[in-house]
This record gives structure tokens, sequence and C-alpha cells, in this order.
């Protein structure tokens, strides 16, 4: 569980600086552009922001 958690927490920082610093890959394919077509840009966001804390938590709560 700790190389989850760890994991999850990595991830959670990796989305919000990749929100941050508008990474290509993370608005450039072709799941992504469906997303922001149906939602929007801001709504992409914000949605990313949720991911992220959401990983951040649940890997900090599942940390042994």
């Amino acid at each position: 569980m700790l190389y989850l958690s760890i994991f999850m927490m990595v991830y959670g920082a990796f989305l919000l600086v990749g929100l941050l610093l508008q990474f290509p890959f993370l608005y450039n394919n072709m799941k992504s552009k469906a997303m922001i077509k149906m939602m929007g840009k801001k709504g992409f966001n914000i949605m990313l922001v949720i991911l992220a804390v959401v990983f951040i938590v649940i890997g900090y709560i599942i940390m042994p």
C-alpha cells in the first residue's frame, strides 16, 4: 500500500503541475479534446483540480 499511496500523491501533484504549466499532452489528446468540447476548458481545468486533490487525499489516507 505504501507504493500505491506514493504513486497516487505523485500523480495528483503531476496533475496540478500540468494544470499550472498547461502541458500540451494533457490538452491535445483525443479524450481530453472530447472532454473540453463537452464541458469547456474551464470545466476541464476544474475537473483536473478535483481529481488532483482526490488523488492526493486518498494517497495520504491510505499511507501506513
